[in-house]
């Protein structure tokens, strides 16, 4: 995995916004990203419809804006009532406990006809796929609140994690104490 490459980029944003919901770090998938490929491919601002979870953005300058948009899309969850909305659909794929592995693709379109997409396209496919009706409470779990109401990070160590040359600060857990890592 090259630095810099979508692969590296997608993994990076994407299990930064996982572990900070206690999710599992999920894996490169050649398969989805072929499958977001051929989607991305046609130009065609919808989903799919395919068997698979899957998050689209268009027109930001990079991936990582693309995905921090979706986990933007936090503040819009409702962790009580743990329902799927069209308002974040995107952040709740995008941490789902249960999927394990991604797969990305990014198209320049040229498109700019009512269904179309202009500039750059951003398909990411996930698997299994999330958003499921009467799971998300299992699957969709508030930052950094474990089963057992202990502060944690998933199994991994919180990933830290730069755009464009600012650090974004990620919390460990060390001895019940919070310290930024720089």
């Amino acid at each position: 995995m090259a630095p810099g490459s979508l692969e590296s980029t997608v993994l990076n944003s994407t299990n930064y916004y996982r572990s900070q919901h206690l999710a599992d770090p999920v894996q490169w998938n050649d398969t989805l990203a072929d499958f977001a490929k051929d989607w991305a491919e046609g130009c065609i601002w919808k989903h799919s419809g395919g068997p698979y979870g899957e998050n689209l953005a268009a027109n930001f300058e990079n991936s990582t804006l693309g995905i921090d948009a979706w986990g933007n899309e936090e503040k819009k969850y409702n962790y009580g009532k743990g329902k799927f909305t069209e308002e974040n659909g995107h952040f709740t794929q995008l941490v789902w406990r249960n999927t394990t592995d991604v797969g990305c693709a990014v198209v320049d379109c040229e498109n700019d006809s009512d269904n179309g997409v202009k500039g750059a396209y951003l398909v990411c496919e996930y698997s299994p796929r999330g958003n499921v009706e009467g799971q998300f409470k299992a699957n969709v779990r508030k930052p950094g609140i474990s089963e057992d109401g202990k502060l944690g990070f998933g199994s991994a160590a919180a990933p830290s994690r730069s755009a464009h040359g600012l650090t974004v600060f990620a919390l460990v857990v060390i001895l019940g104490c919070l310290l930024p890592l720089i």
